[in-house]
């Protein structure tokens, strides 16, 4: 039984646990397997977050959260959460491994989630050209024509970050103006790479194994258009994760947990929540922390007065020393356990390899390979015995990339003795890489 469980790792979730770390209660906080970090991990530039005038990388800003919480006990754990059972004296977390976790209290941070188009070929597509993240995959376009969809700050910077590498960057939105910010819309118009579509609405994405073009509709005139792409981002909004609260929590119109007024308080005693999936309105990564921290001490209060109403005469823990925390420019850390591999040792590592070997194609600037590190480093220790785990940095090897046709990443990559059995792209869950090692590795 621990006091405080916290789901979500975004600036709500690691600013909850800072405050209940510090506070004495010893969350546990579950990350996510990939999704950890939230939307702040594929975000290349932070420059508008107090304390960094020079601004700061997504990944670095959550990466000196995560530091900050576990310097006041926090405990983290990789994992997903598949169900979530509620009453009044217990919350009852059950993770992917099956593993069960009850707490006094939870506070729920799970942010939210790429809002699709909803077509046909868009999910059979992602990863073979579909993307949700310019910063992730933009390394891949060099020199191609690409599309971004949206009109809001998220689509702009999309396609001023795109611009960088591509040929032609295309921003479609729907209406006659942008929504995205002044300062964002001046940058976009001030890049002479990138073309505006207005009124203009994707109705189709074409391609068999890759995007090659987008169906599209002009909103004025009804007449419908082809527009050759090798690959289309989708930036038109977010959906909150309220999936695990269907029928648990109250919801608002707009599909955001419901709660009691600026509290964090939901339809549940001992139930919290903080972040996007409160927030359809502002959405930003401070006003998302101080929701986790409106949140931590909401829950403070709710222990004190249910559980030990005597507890406000005893001393938290003095904080052990913070670790070591990467410089702010920094983007994935690359500091883990598992071996890296390169064009050189390519062969010997894989090829030539006997038995079972996973490929992690990954990049500096990805944050979301990062969050994918874990899993597989405790992949690794669990199957060691019979399967090797090994990293390529397709920035730094790029032939390997373009041999094994990468275009989106996270990448993982399946071989027996030399063969290439399968792989997943983009967000690759606990659950989907057990189904895969199970698959190709017996």
């Amino acid at each position: 039984m621990h006091e405080v469980i916290i789901l979500g790792s975004g600036p709500a979730g690691y600013t909850a646990a800072i405050y209940a770390a510090r506070g004495g209660r010893h969350p546990l906080l579950v990350a996510g397997s990939t999704a950890a970090g939230g939307e702040l991990m594929n975000t290349s530039e932070v420059e508008n977050f107090p304390g960094f005038p020079d601004g700061i990388g997504g990944p670095a800003l959550v990466t000196r959260m995560r530091a900050q919480a576990e310097r006041f006990g926090a405990r983290i754990i990789y994992d997903d959460v598949v169900d979530l059972a509620i009453t009044e004296t217990a919350k009852t977390v059950t993770l992917g491994s099956g593993q069960k976790h009850e707490a006094s209290a939870l506070i729920y941070a799970t942010g939210s989630a790429p809002r699709p188009l909803g077509l046909a070929a868009e999910r059979r597509l992602t990863g073979a050209g579909v993307s949700f993240c310019a910063t992730c995959d933009g390394f891949f376009h060099r020199g191609r024509t690409v599309a971004v969809v949206g009109g809001g700050d998220s689509a702009v910077e999309e396609a001023t970050f795109l611009a960088k590498f591509a040929a032609r960057v295309y921003l479609i939105h729907r209406r006659t103006q942008l929504r995205a910010s002044a300062i964002m819309q001046d940058r976009a118009r001030g890049t002479a790479n990138i073309t505006f579509l207005p009124e203009t609405e994707v109705v189709d994405i074409i391609g068999d194994s890759t995007v090659r073009a987008l169906a599209l509709r002009n909103g004025a005139t009804g007449r419908q258009t082809h527009l050759a792409v090798d690959a289309v981002f989708i930036a038109i909004g977010h959906e909150p994760r309220t999936h695990l609260v269907q029928g648990k929590l109250d919801l608002a119109a707009d599909g955001t947990i419901a709660v009691d007024g600026r509290s964090s308080r939901t339809s549940a005693p001992g139930v919290f929540a903080a972040g996007d999936v409160i927030d359809p309105t502002y959405r930003q990564a401070i006003t998302a922390a101080a929701s986790g921290a409106t949140a931590a001490l909401d829950a403070e209060r709710y222990l004190t007065a249910t559980t030990d109403p005597q507890r406000s005469t005893t001393t938290a823990p003095s904080a052990s020393p913070a670790p070591e925390v990467p410089p702010v420019t920094g983007g994935a850390a690359a500091g883990d356990s598992l071996s890296r591999t390169t064009s050189t040792t390519w062969d010997e590592d894989v090829l030539d390899a006997p038995g079972a070997v996973l490929v992690d194609f990954w990049a500096p600037w990805c944050g979301t390979c990062t969050a994918l590190t874990p899993l597989l480093e405790e992949l690794q220790r669990t199957h060691g015995h019979r399967i090797r785990v090994t990293k390529v940095d397709v920035q730094a090897h790029p032939d390997l990339a373009l041999r094994y046709r990468v275009t989106s990443l996270p990448s993982v990559k399946f071989f027996v003795d030399g063969d290439l059995r399968g792989s997943i792209n983009g967000a690759i869950t606990r659950s989907a890489l057990d189904e895969a090692v199970t698959s190709h590795f017996g």
